[in-house]
């Protein structure tokens, strides 16, 4: 079984990988200082009907974090899935200038909720879960500034919900972040650290 080279005080763990290819989240599990490697998970991400979009949430990211156990059972897998919901309706991620738009006059002078849950599979085959809920409070936005922030910038490309807050080109459209910045990121470090330390990661 493939394992971590750790100092000689501390145990042995599986290796690490991260299902996903956000680059962003991997970049947040680097400030762990975990070695990992990342795989990405293709699954249908389509929303049951009348799916609660909490419900949701989880089932996404535990179907990818089963995905990449399936193809490594030697491993830990992380995967984490982070959707924007508006009301009850998700928000996928915008394919045109026009959908990013469009979303983005939804979100307008709104509460805009961003879960995120973050799923780990153990060698054993163990599911543990952590679910985290943020919000956004969205200012009413003018026809204007939403044409020039799609026209502008690249922000809304791979985004749910037309947005990157880490890439600060959305915090003047954000008076109140509530919740984990990370987490709304699309990965919560807090709740990332409490499992892996559950399986002996030096976190």
């Amino acid at each position: 079984m493939p394992v971590l080279t750790l100092p000689p005080n501390q145990m042995e763990v599986p290796e690490l990988i991260l299902a996903s290819r956000s680059v962003h989240r991997a970049a947040l599990l680097t400030k762990l200082g975990v070695p990992f490697e990342v795989t990405a998970a293709d699954i249908d991400e389509t929303p049951y009907p009348r799916e609660h979009p909490f419900t949701y949430t989880k089932r996404i990211a535990k179907a990818k974090a089963l995905k990449i156990h399936e193809q490594n059972p030697h491993a830990v897998i992380l995967a984490a899935d982070t959707p924007v919901v508006v009301g009850r309706t998700i928000l996928q991620t915008p394919q045109t200038a026009a959908e990013a738009a469009a979303q983005l006059r939804t979100q307008s002078g709104r509460k805009v909720f961003i879960p995120t849950a973050v799923v780990m599979v153990t060698p054993t085959g163990k599911v543990e879960q952590k679910f985290v809920r943020s919000w956004v409070k969205m200012k009413k936005l003018t026809s204007a500034e939403i044409e020039a922030y799609v026209a502008v910038t690249e922000n809304w490309q791979g985004a749910s919900g037309a947005m990157k807050i880490q890439e600060g080109q959305a915090d003047r459209f954000l008076p109140v972040v509530h919740g984990s910045v990370s987490g709304i990121i699309g990965l919560p470090l807090y709740e990332t650290a409490t499992l892996l330390r559950k399986v002996g990661y030096p976190v």
